[in-house]
Order: structure tokens, then sequence, then C-alpha cells
């Protein structure tokens, strides 16, 4: 079943923000653009929004904005739109990375938002028993993904399995693949692990908002 919708003008009624509001948090990438659903109804083409998530971020700005300026807002709501403005020098203090993760760091410090939900991703593999070297897959896939959090609304994350097995051998190979959802395999490979990339990237959110 899939996410509940509410459409614009229900979101301006119950809100009691404006027009000019709800589209400039949208410019400044307050609201992602993956947010915003154009579907067909009998007068037309109108705009939906999946309702927890557009109601809690709205409120999670108007509970923030009267003490920081949008652009401040930005980095502590939607880091993914600037994943460079975030550094942080202790990802393992980050409750969605933890010190189980420790070996999948590869600097001291100075870690963007996109680095850190991709030691996020690591670490949540690390804990579902995936090896360290196959976590590593992850993280580095994750990583050359940045565009990605931009919008990560329906990204998965999967980590693959596959045997190839000749005459005089056999070899098994894993791999890693991210994008939009469906994303399959091959018929011959094996799903080891999967996760959606959006509730990585808010829990990431979550955890640097409580060290501000």
């Amino acid at each position: 079943m899939g996410e509940e919708l509410i459409s614009k003008k229900d979101v301006l009624e119950l809100t009691g923000i404006s027009y000019g509001q709800l589209y400039r948090w949208k410019r400044k990438g307050l609201i992602p653009e993956a947010w915003f659903i154009r579907r067909s109804t009998f007068t037309g083409q109108e705009t939906f929004f999946p309702r927890e998530k557009i109601l809690a971020r709205i409120e999670e700005i108007r509970a923030l904005k009267e003490g920081q300026s949008l652009d401040e807002l930005v980095q502590i709501l939607a880091p993914e739109t600037a994943p460079e403005a975030v550094k942080h020098d202790q990802p393992t203090s980050l409750n969605p990375i933890g010190p189980g993760a420790a070996g999948l760091l590869w600097k001291e410090g100075g870690y963007s938002f996109s680095e850190l939900v991709a030691l996020a991703c690591g670490a949540a593999a690390l804990r579902a028993g995936i090896p360290l070297p196959e976590a590593r897959l992850l993280v580095d896939l994750v990583r050359d993904g940045e565009a990605l959090l931009r919008s990560p609304t329906g990204v998965a994350v999967v980590l693959g399995e596959k045997a190839l097995d000749g005459k005089a051998f056999s070899v098994r190979t894993v791999f890693g693949v991210v994008g939009r959802e469906p994303v399959r395999l091959d018929r011959e490979s094996r799903v080891k692990h999967r996760l959606e990339l959006e509730p990585v990237a808010e829990q990431v959110k979550q955890a640097l908002r409580e060290v501000r």
C-alpha cells in the first residue's frame, strides 16, 4: 500500500501557510521536489503530497524558523540540498552510525551530509550481519550517488550476490546497486541486503539536529 496523499489545497487549509510560503520553502530545498506529486483529477492536474511527511516538515519549519534564517534551516532540515555545507568530525557519535562502524571511516573528520548517510547505510548493513568489506562497498556506492540524496524518496540501495559456476571453478561475486524503485536484479542473482535511502537520510538529519 502506498503513502496516503494530501492535496495542496488541504495542506494550505490545515496548516494556515500561504501558497507563496509553500513554494518559497520548495525553492530553498526545505520541501523536497519529489514530494510535489502531480496527479490527474476530474478538474485537471493537481498537486498532492505524502501526507505525514509534508505536515511534519511544515510543523518543523514553523517551530524553528523564528530563531533561524531560511539558509540555516536548510542546513538543519534539508542538508541534502547542500551536502558540502555539513561538516561533522565524529561520525561514530551519531546514532545511525555508532562506534561499531568505525571500520568504515576513511578520513579523520570533515564528513559531509552525503558521506554521513553513506556511513549510516554501511552501519545498517553491519548490524544486519553483512561483512565489513561488503558494507564498505555499500558506503562507496552511496558516496558516488550524492545527487540521489537531493531527492531520496523512492531510492533503494541493494547489495546483491551472484554465483558463477563452471566445470573447473566456482566464483561468488558481491555487487551493489542504487537507484529508484523498482530496483531489480537478474534472475541469477539474489538480494543480500536492501534498504531505502530516504529513512536513512532522515535518521542522519535527526541525529545532526540533536548535536546542534
